[in-house]
């Protein structure tokens, strides 16, 4: 019997996105790995440093250390990057990858569309190939560093900078819908009927009184609250969708 949620597993998780490095970023990861090999197991903070240095870079596209500002003035585009939390741990028997991903990936894809930000499942447990994780985890190629680390996801837009706040802050607010335990939800319940269309011999399995197997445990402990973004959420977006016109705005890079 398969669950949407299992049968989604069976996509591959669009977890691998990377931002494009430059020739300056790739010489500092280049620098950091050279750094790291001069360290002896006498400095293991130094070592947490430079992971962390180089996690950031990966994960942003640029190189911390240098104060970064917002352009308001001048409505200069931006890049923001959230890594959001899983409840693995307090659920672990919950598949989450496959509620977020939905049958054949399609509820992210709709996530994404929606928010207008990437979405990345990273962590373990991120790829479907769980030899294939394993093999990229045993590398130590620092692009694949988040397999050691719990799941987790990554939010990131490019826009202005009001307008990419409010792509964060909507996208959180989406997302947590996705990230509720419950198999009996109206994200569940949508996905069986999508699941119904495209594959009704999957989808029947889980009808009657399969349904009733699949009770809220968010509702026992925490009083069932899955509301998706709230009222305001809509609002700061449309407002940052009609941002004020600026003479000579610049349409930099990141």
């Amino acid at each position: 019997m398969e669950t949407p949620s299992e049968f989604a597993e069976k996509q591959p998780p669009t977890h691998d996105h990377q931002p494009r490095l430059n020739e300056v970023a790739q010489k500092f990861l280049a620098d950091l790995e050279e750094e790291r090999q001069r360290l002896s197991a006498d400095f293991p903070l130094c070592a947490l440093l430079i992971d962390e240095a180089v996690d950031r870079v990966y994960c942003t596209g640029r190189i911390p250390g240098k104060e970064f500002y917002a352009d308001v003035y001048k409505q200069k585009p931006m890049k923001i990057t959230q890594k959001v939390f899983v409840p693995v741990k307090q659920y672990p028997k919950f598949n989450f990858t496959g509620k977020i991903l939905g049958p054949k990936g399609n509820s992210l894809r709709r996530l994404q569309e929606e928010t207008q930000c990437k979405i990345a499942i990273k962590g373990r447990s991120s790829i479907r190939d769980r030899n294939k994780e394993e093999q990229l985890r045993s590398t130590g190629d620092p692009r694949y560093a988040h397999l050691q680390k719990d799941l987790f996801l990554e939010v990131s837009t490019v826009a202005t900078p009001a307008e990419c706040y409010a792509r964060i802050a909507y996208a959180l607010a989406e997302i947590r819908k996705y990230l509720i335990p419950d198999k009996n939800d109206e994200v569940s319940h949508e996905q069986l009927r999508e699941l119904m269309e495209m594959d009704p011999e999957s989808a029947k399995n889980i009808h009657g009184p399969n349904l009733e197997a699949y009770r809220s445990v968010f509702d026992k402990k925490f009083g069932g609250n899955s509301n998706g973004a709230p009222k305001y959420i809509n609002l700061i977006k449309r407002a940052a969708e009609n941002p004020p016109e600026v003479d000579d705005v610049e349409g930099g890079g990141l």
